[in-house]
């Protein structure tokens, strides 16, 4: 939604943080790809993963060239695959970490 905003308004001290802005937002989308990856019983490897992330990315800088006032470019796909990057390994990581610790959680029965 945001990438089709034609011409948005974006304040002087937020443009400088473009990269960040975008980085932070692939970030979620990271994580969404780290969660499902871990609790996947057929986990697709990482490359696969990441992939869908980078192609993501691409698709959604391309889409830009057809939005007036929007310009695709080169710099943002790469903060959008740091970001999905980023959000992905912390959100295995921290999976990795809490995960042996609920498992031997003893759990209530409910029969």
């Amino acid at each position: 939604m945001l990438s089709a905003w034609s011409n948005p308004a974006i304040p002087t001290w937020l443009a400088q943080y473009d990269k960040l802005a975008h980085a932070g937002l692939y970030a979620v989308f990271g994580i969404a790809l780290g969660y499902g990856r871990h609790f996947d019983p057929a986990s697709p490897p990482h490359l696969l993963a990441l992939s869908l992330g980078g192609l993501y990315g691409a698709t959604d800088e391309w889409h830009q060239a057809f939005v007036y006032g929007r310009t695709p470019g080169w710099g943002d796909w790469i903060a959008d695959m740091t970001g999905v990057s980023i959000g992905y390994f912390l959100a295995l990581f921290i999976l990795m970490r809490i995960a042996p610790a609920v498992a031997t959680t003893p759990r209530a029965r409910t029969d």
